[in-house]
This record gives C-alpha cells, sequence and structure tokens, in this order.
C-alpha cells in the first residue's frame, strides 16, 4: 500500500467464564480519535485519527480499552471482562493503478487480555459502561496489580492494603497532601492507615516489625478496607484524568459502616 489507513479494529469481549451477557443492547460512544460501538460481544473501533499502521491504532484504544477492563473490575469486585484482538480494516488512500500487482501480509490476532475466574455465575443484561473520567496511570496499575495479587491468593490482605496507601501519599507527597489531592476526607486515610498497621494477625505483625498481641479484623473491619482500596484506586484514576476536575469528596459515608475500634 502507498498510503495505507486502518479503518476499523475489532475485538473480542473476554470475559470470566462465570459470567455472561444475554441480549445486552450495544453500547456506542465517542472521542476524539475513535468511535466505539459494542455489539453481539464485538468492539468495533471506527479510526478518526489517521494511522499508517496496525500497531499505531492499537496502541491508541489500548488505554481505552485497559480503563473499561479495570473500571469494571473496581466496579464488581474482580476482574470480569477483557478484550482479545480480533482484526483490523486497511485501505489505501493513495491505490495504485488498476492492474498493479499488490502483496498484504495479514497478521495474526493477538490477545491483549484475559480475565480470571471467579466461583459465582451473573448473568447480566447490559454490558459495563466503559468509564469517563478515569485513566490507568502508573500508580493505578501498581496498586491494581497488588489488590489483584490479594484477591488471587498470591498478596497478604494487609500488606496490599497498606501498600495502596503508601503509594498514594508518597505520589502526593504525604497524607495531608493526598487527601487533598485525591478528594478524599482524611479520616478515610486516618482510619486505613490505622487499620493496617495497629490491627491484623501476628504474622501481618511481624511483616510490619511490630510487637505486641494483635487482634484480627472484624468482617466489617476488612470489608471497609476492601472497599476503601477500590474507591482509592479509582480516584486515582480520576485524578489522573484530569487534575483540575472538581469531584465530591469521598468521606467515611461513601463506604461500609465501620464501628469505632
Amino acid at each position: 500500500m502507498r498510503d495505507p489507513h486502518v479503518a476499523k479494529l475489532r475485538y473480542r469481549l473476554v470475559t470470566a467464564e462465570t459470567v455472561s451477557f444475554d441480549q445486552a443492547p450495544p453500547v456506542e460512544r465517542e472521542a476524539e480519535a475513535f468511535r466505539m460501538r459494542l455489539a453481539d460481544d464485538i468492539v468495533t473501533f471506527e479510526m478518526v485519527e489517521h494511522h499508517a499502521s496496525e500497531e499505531s491504532a492499537r496502541t491508541c484504544v489500548q488505554p481505552y480499552l485497559r480503563a473499561w477492563e479495570l473500571d469494571a473490575a473496581l466496579r464488581f469486585g474482580h476482574r470480569e471482562i477483557g478484550f482479545e484482538f480480533r482484526d483490523a480494516d486497511v485501505i489505501d488512500r493513495d491505490p495504485p493503478p488498476p492492474g498493479t500487482a499488490q502483496v498484504i501480509c495479514p497478521k495474526p490476532a493477538v490477545a491483549t487480555a484475559t480475565v480470571g475466574e471467579v466461583t459465582l455465575h451473573f448473568t447480566r443484561r447490559e454490558y459495563p459502561e466503559p468509564p469517563e473520567g478515569f485513566v490507568v496511570s502508573a500508580d493505578v496499575e501498581t496498586m491494581w496489580h497488588r489488590y489483584l495479587g490479594y484477591l488471587e491468593g498470591r498478596e497478604p490482605f494487609i500488606s496490599m492494603a497498606y501498600f495502596c496507601l503508601t503509594v498514594l501519599e508518597w505520589s502526593a507527597g504525604g497524607r495531608p497532601e493526598a487527601a487533598e489531592q485525591f478528594g478524599t476526607d482524611s479520616e478515610v486515610l486516618r482510619t486505613l492507615g490505622r487499620l493496617t498497621s495497629q490491627v491484623g494477625d501476628e504474622e501481618t505483625a511481624r511483616k510490619f516489625n511490630r510487637q505486641g498481641e494483635r487482634r484480627p479484623h472484624t468482617r466489617a473491619e476488612k470489608a471497609w478496607i476492601e472497599a476503601a482500596v477500590k474507591a482509592l484506586i479509582r480516584r486515582a484514576g480520576e485524578w489522573a484524568s484530569n487534575r483540575e476536575a472538581p469531584r465530591p469528596q469521598l468521606t467515611m459515608n461513601d463506604l461500609p459502616k465501620l464501628t469505632s475500634f
């Protein structure tokens, strides 16, 4: 091709084995670089922006797909969807004269995401909506990787939560700065800090080099920590999308009820 242009990219929606979508209506969105449509488990990107290669076009849409995957995972509490590349439509904007021989070498499809298994089956009537105002920054990716490790049994619960809190505070330059930067009530961060440093089993205590008897977390405390970590990961993604955008403050009332400890 003398002037190749990627007109469309197609991906297959990949779901966990225990999740299915029954007659879900199409989802359509329009961005500056492309128009997206999800229907019958196929995601089609009609490229508005010019890309001369498949790799360039896929690089353009990949952050959008990754944010969609992670947003759904935060919403449902586990990895639920992913996207597998299928093919691309490439046109020649300056075709050769009729009769000229051309050689086109198609490339095989390569999976871009996989989805883990969960234990229950869900039938959903609607596809997860793609997020607005949320991007997967390096901090978001790092925190999510640790949270996913916890879900898959590879990461201790408290070290995961303590790590995520540390990432936010380090990124902002301290706890007060993190509260302001990520639109979060300081009490949320203080509570998460106390629950990950003053409460936990003896194994956790040894890892944090703390002495004295430690009690395990209550069920309510564990549920609160999980919800707080997911909310803070989302806040980091929202801030990375638009640092100046006003957003409601995340408070204790937005999280599960927690009795004093």
